[in-house]
This record gives C-alpha cells, sequence and structure tokens, in this order.
C-alpha cells in the first residue's frame, strides 16, 4: 500500500517510476532542465512488530505493527519533497532520484536495492536521508561529521544440559545455570576487554528455557545484538562471545552452538555532504538550529550501505517535545509532532536544489 502510494504520487507529478525492486521498492527519477549531476533521496517505508499504544486516530489498523520509529513520517517526507522540486523541475541543473526503501527493520532493503542498479542510468553523485530523532530539539537538525550509526550484528546461541526432577538436581545438567553464568560473562567483554573509549554493545534480548517449575531445563536459547563504530571490533568481539560461550560450556559440563550474524556495517557521514547538511540546514532554520551530533549513535541503519556506494549524510531530524515526543523509538507510545514533517520536506528539497546549483557547503555557488 504505501509503496504503491509512493509510486502513484510520482507518477501523477511525471516522474520515471520503477516499483517491485527488492521487493516493495520504488524509485522516482525527476530530470531537471539542464543536465548534470544526480542527487538522491532516500527514505525507508517499513514497521516494526509493535503492539501500538498511542491511542491515535491514525494508529496502525495491523494488530502488532506499529511505525514505532518514525518511517511513516519518512515516507511522507520524501513524498512531500517530491510534490515541491516536481514544480521546480525547470530551474534544476541535473536529476534527483527519490529512493523509497523496504525492510530496514529487518534484513536490510538497501543493499539489493542497490544491487539491482539503483544507483546507476543515471549514476548517483551524493545521496542523503534523515531520521526522526526525539532526542533533537523539535524544528532543528543535527548531522554527525563521519561515523554516524553502529554497526548492527546479531548472534544466536543455545546451551545444552541435561534434564531432570528439580529434586535430583545431581543427576541434571542445568541449561538455566550455565546460561546465566553465560550472561553474566559477557558483561565483561565491554567492561573489561575492550578500550572504554570505544563505543561498543553486546547485549542479549532474548532467552528460552525451561518446560515446567518443577523440571531442570536440557536446553536454553538465547539471541542478542552487538553493536560497534570501528568496525575493526566486529570479529573481535564475535570470537569473544564464542570464548565466553566456550568457556561456560566446559565449565559446567554443557555443550554450546553458535552463529553470528554480520549484518549493516557502520553508517560513516562523507564529511563534506555533512557539512553540506549542516550548511543548508543553518541557513534555512537558523543556525541555531543545525549543528554537529557530539557522539554517534548506538542504533543501526543500512543507509550505511548507500554512504559506501556515493558520498553521503544522513541528518537527524528533531521532533523532541515535552508533550507529544517523548518517548524514544521503538517505544508502543512512541509518536511525534507532525510540525517536523514540514522541516524535512523543506531541507530534502533544498538539499537537492543547493547541490544541482553546485553550492558548496560554505553556503557558496
Amino acid at each position: 500500500m504505501t509503496a504503491k502510494m509512493a509510486a502513484d504520487l510520482m507518477r501523477g507529478l511525471g516522474f520515471e517510476v520503477k516499483t517491485g525492486i527488492a521487493g516493495t521498492g520504488v524509485v522516482g527519477l525527476l530530470r531537471g532542465a539542464s543536465s548534470g549531476p544526480t542527487v538522491a533521496l532516500r527514505a525507508d517505508m517499513d514497521s516494526l512488530p509493535v503492539f501500538e499504544d498511542t491511542g491515535r486516530p491514525w494508529c496502525s489498523k495491523v494488530n502488532g505493527r506499529m511505525h514505532a520509529c518514525g518511517h511513516d513520517g519518512h515516507t511522507a517526507m520524501l513524498m512531500g519533497a517530491a510534490w515541491v522540486l516536481s514544480m521546480m523541475k525547470d530551474k534544476l541543473k541535473g536529476d534527483v532520484k527519490f529512493i523509497f526503501q523496504p525492510s530496514e527493520e529487518k534484513d536490510g532493503g538497501a543493499e539489493p536495492m542497490i544491487e539491482a542498479g539503483i544507483m546507476e542510468d543515471p549514476h548517483v553523485d551524493a545521496i542523503f536521508a534523515t531520521h526522526i530523532w526525539p532526542d533533537v530539539r523539535l524544528g532543528s537538525v543535527k548531522v554527525h561529521h563521519g561515523p554516524a550509526m553502529a554497526s548492527l550484528d546479531a548472534f544466536d546461541a543455545k546451551l545444552y544440559g541435561r534434564g531432570g526432577h528439580v529434586a535430583t538436581p545431581h543427576k541434571s545438567l542445568d541449561a538455566i545455570t550455565a546460561a546465566g553464568q553465560f550472561l553474566m560473562q559477557l558483561q565483561t567483554i565491554v567492561s573489561r576487554e575492550i578500550d572504554p573509549t570505544e563505543p561498543v554493545v553486546v547485549s542479549v534480548g532474548t532467552i528460552n528455557g525451561g518446560t515446567a517449575y518443577n523440571a531442570i531445563a536440557h536446553e536454553v536459547a538465547m539471541t542478542g545484538t552487538v553493536r560497534a563504530v570501528n568496525p575493526s571490533l566486529r570479529e573481535i568481539l564475535r570470537n569473544k562471545i564464542e570464548m565466553k560461550l566456550k568457556g561456560v560450556a566446559e565449565a559446567t559440563s554443557t555443550e554450546y552452538a553458535y552463529n553470528y550474524h554480520f549484518g549493516y556495517p557502520p553508517v560513516v557521514n562523507n564529511t563534506e555532504m555533512a557539512e553540506f547538511v549542516h550548511s543548508t540546514a543553518g541557513r534555512i532554520l537558523g543556525k541555531d538550529s543545525s549543528g554537529y551530533a557530539e557522539r554517534p549513535s548506538l542504533v543501526g541503519e543500512d543507509f550505511a550501505y548507500f554512504a559506501k556506494k556515493a558520498p553521503g549524510a544522513i541528518y537527524l531530524l528533531g521532533v523532541g517535545d515535552d508533550s507529544i515526543s517523548k518517548y524514544p523509538l521503538h517505544h508502543p507510545k512512541f509518536d511525534f509532532d507532525e510540525r517536523a514533517l514540514e522541516t524535512g520536506v523543506r531541507l530534502h528539497a533544498q538539499l537537492a536544489v543547493d547541490y544541482l546549483a553546485g553550492r558548496s557547503a560554505d553556503g557558496s555557488i
């Protein structure tokens, strides 16, 4: 439905439109009045498996699915920018690609869209994206000057013991006890084995084991995530987790299984494009409303693949206030002040216009 809305809008505006890319991805091409570079604007449009609890009139109609990360806002802003820029095509010195990407929250839609050739024909010279951010003041923007977001890796681990009656624990091997030791050992990786100046997260998100209150569990399954800004740490962290798991298994006479999945790489903003965003936002929103983010975030974003393919930057669009936007991303009550949508549309459109006009980071042409 969302992909169709985006495609129908752009067709109605006279864009060249391709659909069904990497599943439900959509790309629209607006050709300017004269030849020049191509700038791309990207929005992700998927939801999360979260039960919405906002009570808003427009809340999700699909039980157990929610736009808890603001992707509906991202899509709306890009559609708005498409409408604005369509009225300016006679002044554009180049082309604008509008990328509506699926599956950022799950398997990653950016990489398969790139593999399908969306960054070519015409070649994309620069790319920009935004993410709604509750920790940034409403009406303002922050952008990272370089490393912006972390890699997004995942692991699953199992410990196999020997079940039995809780009244005779000496005849069993308790997988739950072993799992508890593993969880405690994991905490020492970040606190004692990694340089404390390195942003790193190792967290277990799910743990499942046992079938009855009076039976010792024979198996415990766990899943977790690993985040790092420094890409050289990813292999190190994978090996350290397995070392902890193996050590616990040996100490408790249990057995283990372990799988590690390397997901999105870190997002690294091109410094020139980050300066470009900072300058453009300062010019249209006011200097006090445009700033550089001080530290990278440990969230993951598959915009990383686009940023590796072309000079690009993702910027944080402020929605933070004390009333509507008081819950964090991925919270069942997450919501945002829709006045931020106008800010996003303006900035998307201005970034495209300025880039195609050859405006530099300092605002000159």
